[in-house]
Parts: C-alpha cells; sequence; structure tokens
C-alpha cells in the first residue's frame, strides 16, 4: 500500500526483503567503538598523564593540545548522539599498553612517533566505524568528520616530526 508517497510494508517483510539496514542497536554499538576510539586515543591520554614538556616541546605541546580539543568535542558530539538515541556512551579504559609503555615518565619530543603510529591506527579504525555505519546517514556524517578530523591530526604530528 503507497501512502503519501511511502511504502508500507508488514512487520517483519523488511527482512525478508534484505531491506532491514543497520538497527539502531548496532548504530549505538559503532558509535560506541567510536567514542572509545576519540576518547580514549594516545593524545587524550597524554594530556591526562601529563608527561614531561621541556623548552622544546612547545609546539609539540601545542599541537597536542590542539588535538585533544578536537577529539574531545568530537567525543562530546558522538556521546549526545548516544544519549539522543536511547543509547549509553561507553568510551571505556585508556589501552593497558598505554600505561605500560611508561610514556608519561619521558618527554613529549620522545613520543611523536608513537602518536603518529597511534593516529595512523585511529584512522584505520574509524574509517571502519564509517563503512559500518553506511545505513545510518546521521552517524555515519559523525563519523566522517571524526574521520576527516583524524586525518587532519595525522598530518599535524607527521609535520612536527618533520620539523625535528
Amino acid at each position: 500500500m503507497v501512502v503519501a508517497g511511502t511504502l508500507r510494508l508488514p512487520r517483519g517483510a523488511r527482512d525478508e526483503l534484505g531491506l532491514a539496514g543497520m538497527s539502531q542497536v548496532d548504530s549505538l554499538s559503532v558509535m560506541n567503538r567510536l567514542l572509545a576510539i576519540l576518547y580514549r586515543s594516545l593524545p587524550m591520554y597524554l594530556h591526562d598523564a601529563q608527561p614531561w614538556r621541556g623548552k622544546k616541546d612547545e609546539r609539540a605541546a601545542s599541537v597536542l593540545d590542539l588535538i585533544c580539543q578536537e577529539q574531545g568535542s568530537l567525543a562530546n558530539r558522538v556521546a549526545q548522539y548516544i544519549l539522543d538515541h536511547g543509547g549509553q556512551p561507553e568510551p571505556g579504559d585508556y589501552p593497558r599498553a598505554f600505561s605500560d609503555a611508561n610514556w608519561h615518565f619521558v618527554g613529549l619530543h620522545y613520543l611523536i612517533r608513537p602518536l603518529i603510529e597511534h593516529q595512523q591506527a585511529d584512522v584505520e579504525r574509524i574509517a571502519r566505524c564509517v563503512a559500518d555505519l553506511h545505513t545510518d546517514r546521521a552517524a555515519r556524517v559523525l563519523a566522517e568528520e571524526a574521520l576527516g578530523a583524524a586525518k587532519a591530526h595525522l598530518e599535524m604530528l607527521e609535520e612536527l616530526a618533520g620539523s625535528e
């Protein structure tokens, strides 16, 4: 039956026709993965752990602060999306490898390479979130924004490494 340009199907017919797409639960699960990537990243950990910063670390500290500001803002928007869609934000804990590496005891300039490596991995993980959100336009737009920011952050870190 067509009503005002909308095709109405009986319950279960969308599944049988392969039109069901991603459920809200699946979408929220992916958004929680994205939240954990953003909120529990190495830059956010280092911001909380406050590694030693010397005179030659001023530029690196400014870049790290900017990355953390942007990731924090995106994480807040992702958490709000989750709440607005009936979910519970679950950022999880920082990876144990971060504290095991004792990065909070070294100078910030020493951490540029690990930051780049982790940012590369985060770009890949966020790209998977974008791909997994193919049927949830609003969530995908937010994830695409996070991906663009992650790529920009990677460029910033690579430029920083090139200038040392």
